[in-house]
């Protein structure tokens, strides 16, 4: 008995040694730190990258609940249930509460739009699918302060990983012990490959960003570790010395990676390997070296990764709430008080939420009280979004566009509006090959002003038999024949432009651009001038040069809010010219100016949509397809189709003689 009861204690303080390092938890606190970093002050995106804290968690999940599986399926202890049973009670409190207290304090800040979409958004992290659609519709880096709940898509996948894994170890441990490991070296290869093709050569970082595939090898690298020591009895190699350079060398790739990517970078990508394999170096070296032990080790950041879990969930949406009150540049002091706030928050759910319901006695009544509520909040949030939104109301509409951003379309067609984007997307969507089966060719160039009228132009021009080709960017200047900055993808896309200009020598060549902000950097006309004579020169017979839109300063949607809806005025389809600007004033009378060269040709589009001091705002009755812009000035789908039938109708006759 006495025997009996000292293996019991000495297995049992075993169990507590593997599953409790200070140095992970510690690992954990600096993980959230450089999270909580990058979201209070995304500026500092342009020179270090604190969204790799992400990557540092996927690393230590995935090497601790392997851990714990690998070794109850090894001791005849593991079943199903009572691993996601834990996972229920780890996850579900803290979530569920700041889920609530969030949506509550939210629902009162919002528009009606971003209530629909709160609601939306709820739904998905109450099914844990926040990072699913995300890769459409959310740019991490440029539509984060749409949706206060963005930052759950990394638990998202985390929850898919706790559901899916547990069921393939458990097969492959019943069909053949030792396979697992395999399994995940293959599954490591298939992910991180998927991930490499999607960044380089789909050049989709969103999409990778997001993909659970895509991230999935992040988690299976902590995964292999687990794996490996536990083949070793969860032994630490002996040599100290080794043990030393390894955390240290971890340790560098870590920082390195906060140093090195940032928001512009290629990412996730080869990049990633950075900051997940130093992890991997630093959980493998063991609590028995200098920076385990007083670096990760340190009662401060063992600190925050008690509270690391809470402090990631309640963080952001504070954040969101202080941007919705004091929108635009936020003073420091704001900064920090959002912060202690957060970190309050994260304390107070993990000592009186998070841990009573782990240690809770009644477990049946604890889970069933988890389910239930999740379920709740679920039918509630389906329930609401389907009766209390009215998606016809023009508050509703009008904040959809508001809402509406470049950085959330991702895929548009011979558009680069995402950094990566290279000469290699463009050609894949065909936007310099001018052989269109026979058909005529018109080549389009601009900013992404010349973008937007794509949309439109496109199925316009098909509708006459004519294929568009060209490219639209908005990360350099499309007019600079050497461009100046630094960015060589610029360069390379210009040169295959004109390059593809000179081969096919189309008979139309179609410019548009944002006038007005050309203006503040260059002498438009010096400017454009030289550039339609480098065109010609390359073969390009007619061009046409499309006039700027009439811009609005809050925005068109805006404007009709604040001018005619909050007076509870209809929304007309034409507005006082005095609530138009153009910046700076007289843009379009220095674009009439101008002596265009033969075979070039002004197409004004303020002469189209103003008219007698008033200026046209939509192009049919339905507000929620027919606004002409749906900014300051980028047209619509509908207004550029609606502005192509006018200012080409006779691109027929233009192309023919």
């Amino acid at each position: 008995m006495i025997l009996n009861g000292r293996l019991r204690a000495t297995n049992h303080a075993k169990n507590v040694s593997m599953n409790y390092r200070a140095d992970i938890q510690g690992l954990r606190g600096f993980a959230v730190l450089a999270v909580l970093a990058d979201h209070f002050a995304p500026d500092i995106r342009q020179t270090s990258g604190g969204f790799v804290g992400v990557d540092i968690f996927f690393v230590i999940s995935g090497f601790l609940i392997t851990s714990l599986i690998q070794r109850e399926l090894k001791n005849h202890e593991f079943t199903l249930s009572k691993f996601w049973i834990r996972r229920i009670k780890r996850i579900f409190p803290s979530l569920l509460i700041m889920l609530t207290v969030s949506s509550i304090l939210l629902w009162g800040l919002s528009t009606e739009y971003g209530k629909g979409e709160l609601l939306k958004n709820l739904i998905k992290a109450t099914t844990f699918s926040s990072n699913i659609g995300y890769t459409a519709t959310q740019d991490y880096f440029a539509g984060q302060s749409q949706n206060p709940l963005l930052h759950l898509w990394s638990l998202a996948i985390e929850e898919q990983f706790y559901l899916v894994w547990p069921l393939i170890c458990l097969l492959l441990f019943k069909l053949k012990r030792g396979t697992t490991l395999y399994f995940s070296y293959l599954i490591v290869f298939l992910s991180f490959t998927a991930n490499l093709m999607t960044v380089y050569y789909f050049e989709n970082k969103s999409f990778a960003f997001y993909n659970t595939f895509t991230r999935i090898w992040e988690l299976m690298l902590g995964a292999i570790l687990a794996q490996h020591l536990l083949n070793q009895d969860q032994q630490i190699p002996k040599k100290v010395r080794l043990n030393h350079v390894l955390a240290f060398c971890g340790a560098l790739l870590v920082a390195a990676s906060l140093c090195i990517i940032t928001q512009d970078s290629a990412f996730p990508g080869y990049l990633a390997l950075m900051p997940t394999i130093g992890t991997v170096a630093i959980i493998a070296a063991g609590p028995h070296n200098f920076i385990s032990r007083y670096l990760f080790g340190n009662p401060l950041f063992i600190w925050f990764g008690g509270i690391s879990y809470s402090l990631y969930l309640w963080h952001f949406p504070i954040l969101f709430m202080m941007r919705l009150l004091h929108p635009g540049s936020t003073n420091f002091q704001l900064l920090i008080l959002m912060f202690v706030i957060s970190i309050l928050l994260a304390f107070i759910s993990t000592i009186f939420i998070e841990k009573p319901f782990r240690r809770a006695v009644n477990r049946r009544f604890a889970i069933r009280s988890l389910l239930s509520s999740m379920v709740i909040l679920l039918v509630f949030a389906s329930a609401t979004q389907t009766i209390a939104i009215n998606k016809s109301d023009p508050d509703y509409i009008l904040d959809k566009y508001s809402a509406r951003g470049w950085g959330n379309q991702s895929d548009l067609d011979c558009v680069r509006l995402r950094k990566e984007i290279t000469v290699r997307t463009l050609k894949r969507q065909d936007c310099f090959e001018s052989q269109v089966n026979g058909r005529e060719t018109v080549f389009l160039v601009g900013d992404s002003h010349s973008g937007s009228l794509r949309s439109g132009l496109k199925p316009y021009l098909k509708s006459k038999g004519i294929a568009l080709r060209g490219v639209s960017t908005g990360w350099c200047g499309w007019y600079e024949i050497e461009p100046l900055d630094d960015d060589k993808v610029c360069a390379s896309i210009t040169q295959e432009f004109l390059s593809a200009i000179s081969i096919s020598k189309p008979k139309l060549l179609i410019i548009d651009g944002y006038w007005a902000k050309m203006a503040r950097e260059v002498d438009v006309e010096t400017t454009l001038l030289r550039y339609i004579q480098v065109v010609q020169s390359l073969g390009v017979e007619k061009v046409i040069i499309v006039g700027q839109i009439p811009t609005y300063e809050m925005g068109l949607p805006k404007t009709l809010q604040v001018e005619y809806l909050d007076e509870s005025s209809e929304i007309p389809s034409f507005i006082p010219r005095d609530q138009v600007v153009n910046d700076p004033e007289g843009i379009e009378e220095l674009m009439r100016s101008i002596d265009f060269p033969s075979n070039v040709y002004f197409r004004s589009l303020d002469e189209i949509l103003c008219k007698n001091n008033t200026c046209r705002t939509t192009v049919g009755p339905n507000l929620a397809t027919d606004l002409i812009v749906w900014d300051y000035g980028h047209v619509t789908e509908s207004g550029a189709l609606f502005l192509s039938k006018i200012i080409f109708k006779d691109i027929e006759d233009l192309i023919s003689n």
